[in-house]
């Protein structure tokens, strides 16, 4: 690995570790996330998610707002679509400022669910907690 790709997955480490569910994780699994986690920005008003399709990654919000018909989306979305093939509830759009996440490809995640079973546990829990 080079040095660029060291600062990259550094960088991206901190990021998650301000986000629940990820603040539960220790270095080397934030790490291993890392390494998985790309950083897409999508354009203001651009679709995120289409209502009743299953996503492909996770997404966990850095910049902007992901909006829904219901106001803002949580930060980290849509786990049970992306983990069980479920349709997405909702359509989810980039804010007018735009939106920029990380995003975990559905691959990966089954990766990290086996490495990191207290992430899945957290991502359970703010998944009951947004149903509240």
């Amino acid at each position: 690995m080079n040095g660029m790709d060291t600062a990259r997955i550094a960088d991206t480490a901190t990021v998650l570790r301000a986000v629940r569910p990820f603040h539960l994780l220790d270095e080397s699994e934030l790490l291993l996330i890392a390494r998985h986690a790309r950083q897409r920005r999508f354009d203001p008003g651009a679709v995120l998610l289409a209502a009743g399709s299953v996503a492909e990654f996770l997404f966990v919000g850095c910049e902007g707002d992901a909006l829904t018909p219901l106001g803002p989306a949580v930060p980290v979305f849509d786990a049970p679509s992306v983990l069980f093939g479920l349709p997405v509830r909702a359509d989810h759009h980039a804010g007018p400022q735009g939106f920029t996440a990380l995003c975990l490809a559905k691959p990966h995640l089954f990766t990290i669910a086996r490495e990191c079973p207290d992430f899945i546990v957290g991502l359970a829990a703010l998944e009951r907690e947004g149903r509240a």
